[in-house]
């Protein structure tokens, strides 16, 4: 596995669209593999005060093209790719790390539910969730929930949690961060990121 991350400049007028309009990011991101037929996990995430878009996938991508259309093109690469495996491969049962999730308790829906923002309800089902997917939780933090427009007449409730978790159960748990975590991943929720210090990236 492969986690990627690139800046995106929010100043430039593509950028604004690619933000704003449904189904460009999932386009632009499978551009990135040959034969552009992969749906990689990915989010949106704040980083040092910069948008970046966060990538996991089974191949490395070539993020050339968006680059240039979204990044910062005086800034050659504004993304970096490192090998996921190695960071999965220490998550051993018993082992306890931070993470970063964002997931969808539900699919898609017509009529958004105000009840699915009440943080008990949210945590119960990570609680729950992490049960299925190998891992505990030791300490967690509701950062974000809301409902996103994701088609016409259709939205996705978005969670963002951080915390600390414990695995469980390490080939579970792998298999859950690897191919995602929840419901609408086609539509960037699922992705869980863990690390031993606060956060993965250093900066």
């Amino acid at each position: 596995m492969f986690l990627t991350r690139m800046a995106l400049d929010v100043n430039r007028e593509e950028t604004q669209k690619l933000l704003q309009e449904n189904g460009r990011m999932q386009r632009e991101i499978r551009a990135a593999f040959a034969g552009g037929n992969m749906q990689p996990l990915f989010r949106l995430e704040m980083i040092s005060s910069r948008l970046w878009l966060v990538v996991l996938s089974r191949l490395r991508p070539t993020l050339y093209a968006a680059h240039e259309r979204y990044g910062y093109p005086g800034v050659f690469p504004s993304w970096e790719t490192f090998d996921y495996d190695e960071e999965l491969d220490l998550a051993e049962s018993g082992t306890s790390w931070t993470f970063q999730l964002n997931a969808s308790p539900v699919g898609i829906a017509q009529d958004p539910d105000p009840a699915w923002l009440e943080p008990y309800r949210l945590n119960q089902w990570l609680a729950r969730q992490g049960e299925e997917d190998g891992f505990n939780l030791k300490e967690t933090e509701l950062a974000s929930a809301q409902w996103k427009p994701v088609d016409e007449g259709a939205w996705l409730l978005l969670v963002d949690w951080d915390g600390i978790l414990t695995v469980k159960d390490q080939e579970t748990f792998v298999w859950a961060v690897s191919t995602g975590i929840g419901n609408g991943r086609e539509n960037g929720a699922g992705l869980m990121t863990i690390a031993r210090n606060n956060t993965f990236w250093e900066s």
